[in-house]
C-alpha cells in the first residue's frame, strides 16, 4: 500500500479541483483591470465562484490622471455584507480576499465579515492586499493604513504588501530580499503566517516576489519593466489565493504560479503598449503559465 501513496498523490493532482467561494472585498472600475475587475475574472478561470463586493464605483483607474465615480460608504459595503449574511452563505465560504478601501470606516466592516465567516468556516483563509501606495507615496484617504494595520493584520492568514506597504507596515526600510524577509516576520509576529512581498526592486533589472513564513523565505524573479501597468498587485493576490486553494499549505507552489502568470500578463500588456492589463485575451496563459519561474530559498 505504501507504495502506491506517490502514484495516488500524483493522481490527485490532476483531479479537478471542487470550486471553492471567495469573498472579495475590493474596488470597482468600468474601465480596465483592477480590484475586482481583475481578481473576478481571474478566480473565474481558476474555477472559483466570487462574491463580489465593491469598495468604490470609479469610471477608471485614477492613475489616467481623471476619473468619476464615489467610494461606497462603510454603511453601504456593510449592508451589502449583511445581506450575504442573512442567506446564511458564510458557510460555504473558503476564502476571503480584501484590496483597497475607500474610507478608514471600511475596515471594521471586513474585519466583522472575516470574524463571522471563520466562525461558521474555520477552515476559511483570509488573505488582506494593503493597498496603501507605491513608489513612496500613500494615495489612500486619511486613516485608512492604520485601521488595515491596527484591524486587518491581525486577522490575516496571508497578507500581500509591495515593498513601499510591507515598509509601511513594518516601519522600517525594505530594500533588499534580507530586508524585506526581515519586514515580513515583523509582520507575521503580528498576525498573519504568510507574507507575500511584490514588486521588489533588485539589481539587474529583476523584480522579486517572495513567500515568508516564520522558518523559510523563497523568492521568484523575473524582469522589470519600467513603467506603470495598472492592477497587477490585484491581479497576483488573485493568482495566489486561487492556486493556493487549489493544493492549501503549499505556499511555494502558488507562488511559482502566481508569479509566472504575472511574467504573462506583463509581457502581454506591454507587447500591446498598454497601461491597462490586457486579461482577458490572455486568461489561459496567465492562469495556467506555459512554464513556470524557479523559485530559490535562501
Amino acid at each position: 500500500m505504501a507504495s502506491l501513496r506517490p502514484a495516488i498523490l500524483q493522481l490527485s493532482r490532476l483531479l479537478p479541483v471542487p470550486p471553492m467561494n471567495v469573498l472579495s472585498i475590493q474596488s470597482a472600475v468600468a474601465y480596465g483591470h483592477v480590484g475586482n475587475a481583475a481578481a473576478q475574472p481571474a478566480l473565474h478561470r481558476l474555477g472559483h465562484t466570487v462574491w463580489r463586493v465593491d469598495t468604490v464605483a470609479f469610471s477608471n483607474h485614477p492613475g489616467h490622471g481623471k476619473f468619476a465615480g464615489q467610494v461606497r460608504p462603510a454603511a453601504e459595503v456593510a449592508a451589502v455584507l449583511q445581506g450575504l449574511a442573512n442567506l446564511g452563505v458564510y458557510r460555504e465560504c473558503a476564502a476571503v480576499l480584501s484590496g483597497y478601501l475607500g474610507e478608514a470606516e471600511t475596515a471594521s466592516t471586513v474585519a466583522d465579515a472575516v470574524t463571522q465567516v471563520k466562525r461558521l468556516n474555520p477552515q476559511a483563509v483570509y488573505l488582506l492586499d494593503p493597498v496603501m501606495g507605491d513608489a513612496g507615496r500613500v494615495y489612500v484617504r486619511d486613516g485608512v493604513p492604520a485601521a488595515m494595520a491596527g484591524m486587518l493584520l491581525p486577522l490575516a492568514d496571508m497578507i500581500a504588501p509591495n515593498a513601499f506597504e510591507l515598509s509601511l507596515l513594518a516601519g522600517q526600510p525594505v530594500t533588499d530580499m534580507p530586508t524585506a524577509v526581515a519586514a515580513a516576520r515583523l509582520l507575521i509576529a503580528r498576525g498573519p503566517a504568510l507574507v507575500l512581498a511584490t514588486g521588489l526592486r533588485l539589481e539587474g533589472g529583476k523584480v522579486a516576489t517572495l513567500a515568508v513564513t516564520q522558518a523559510d523565505a523563497h523568492a521568484v524573479t523575473a524582469p522589470w519593466l519600467d513603467r506603470p501597468i495598472f492592477g497587477t498587485g490585484d491581479l497576483f493576490g488573485a493568482l495566489f489565493l486561487g492556486h493556493w486553494l487549489e493544493a492549501p499549505g503549499d505556499a511555494v507552489r502558488a507562488l511559482r504560479l502566481a508569479a509566472s502568470g504575472m511574467a504573462e500578463a506583463v509581457a502581454a500588456t506591454d507587447a500591446a503598449n498598454s497601461s491597462e492589463l490586457v486579461l482577458i485575451p490572455n486568461l489561459e496563459r496567465i492562469c495556467q503559465p506555459p512554464a513556470l519561474l524557479p523559485a530559490e530559498h535562501f
